[in-house]
């Protein structure tokens, strides 16, 4: 079959993923083809699947990216979903997800144009250093930390004001573990949890560290299965971020469903299950 493997004109950091999943569909006798979304001269017609792997530039340009998701889904068979997709474009599904009884980092939002006091809410809250980023975000694409006990105040202001007037933003607070153990990525393919990826926390223009997870705890495992139960939404890739709370307890970071790493060059198995899975849904 030939496969679209979506990316964009210009990616924005190296993707990691792209040779080894390529590399094993032309070995299981596929024909994929590296496809920039924002490519006007594509013919997704001529795909019988498109793949979202690494749109990175959307959240840059949200509205074109929405259309042409609509657009696709018309043409050719979306992995994954075109509900899944536009339903996890926007940070606010961790509402919904905290509904379902999911712990997540406690978190504000605002629409645009909304005024939210920076100083209000870290002494509503008790929050001594925060993060702001907008709800619409791939990597670390305007999302800055600020420490409140080191008169980072005015700065965190001034960055969510200058924000606000044109993105829906979220306020959070930042998780004293990021500093020591960081987050863990639990990636599911097709159902199984296949690895898991140990990473520590960047901001703009900041490079990420990542490491393989020796082990995954029956913990992880159930928690991601709780999450994806939670969300209820078609997906044949997941990745689940998670991250200690200040009593050890996991907490949900982000749910990635749209165009996450998943680390392939750390599990060679993970791109196995990903290329058998397919091949069987094609057959």
């Amino acid at each position: 079959m030939r496969i679209a493997y979506v990316s964009c004109a210009k990616l924005p950091e190296p993707d990691i993923d792209e040779i080894p999943l390529v590399t094993a569909l032309k070995d299981a006798g596929h024909d994929p083809v590296v496809a920039p979304w924002d490519d006007d001269s594509v013919d997704w017609s001529n795909f019988g699947l498109t793949m979202i792997r690494a749109t990175w530039n959307y959240a840059q340009h949200i509205e074109a990216f929405k259309a042409w998701i609509d657009r696709v889904d018309s043409l050719t068979t979306l992995i994954n979903p075109k509900d899944t997709l536009v339903w996890n474009l926007n940070k606010r599904y961790l509402t919904e997800l905290e509904e379902q009884g999911i712990p997540v980092i406690p978190t504000i939002f605002a629409d645009i144009d909304e005024p939210r006091s920076i100083s209000d809410i870290s002494s509503n809250e008790n929050w001594s250093k925060i993060v702001i980023k907008p709800t619409i975000s791939a990597g670390s694409f305007a999302t800055k930390s600020f420490d409140l006990d080191a008169n980072e105040n005015e700065a965190a202001q001034a960055f969510f004001d200058e924000m606000i007037t044109e993105r829906e933003m979220m306020i959070q607070r930042y998780m004293p573990s990021v500093d020591t153990v960081g987050e863990t990525a639990l990636i599911v393919i097709d159902g199984e949890l296949t690895h898991a990826i140990e990473k520590r926390p960047r901001f703009d223009d900041q490079d990420e560290e990542v490491y393989l997870r020796d082990e995954i705890s029956d913990e992880m495992r159930n928690f991601a299965t709780k999450v994806l139960k939670a969300a209820n939404k078609e997906c044949y890739y997941a990745r689940v971020d998670i991250i200690p709370n200040d009593d050890g307890s996991m907490m949900l970071s982000e749910l990635e469903l749209l165009e996450p790493s998943l680390f392939f060059p750390h599990s060679p198995r993970a791109v196995e299950v990903f290329v058998q899975g397919l091949t069987k849904q094609m057959a």
